[in-house]
């Protein structure tokens, strides 16, 4: 649902995967779809982009101009470790 988004590819980063938590009931679909909507409306998706060129393969935490950044660090730090 959200693969082809900077939201996606940011959380991935991040070792979150958006789709799998929403079908396990971690997160709410319509809290996912917020944050997808917020992502879309950014005012600078280039800065993304460029933080996701520049950064390894693994983030521990979004760019601090992120709008979603509360929640992803939320979650990141929420969650059972990904095996």
């Amino acid at each position: 649902m959200y693969q082809d988004t900077l939201l996606f590819q940011l959380a991935k980063r991040m070792g979150l995967d958006l789709d799998a938590l929403v079908t396990r009931g971690l997160v709410p679909e319509e809290t996912a779809l917020q944050m997808a909507e917020k992502c879309k409306a950014c005012p600078d998706p280039q800065g993304c982009q460029n933080f996701l060129n520049a950064s390894p393969e693994k983030v521990t935490k979004p760019p601090a101009h992120c709008v979603n950044i509360r929640l992803l660090t939320f979650l990141n730090k929420s969650l059972p470790p990904r095996s």
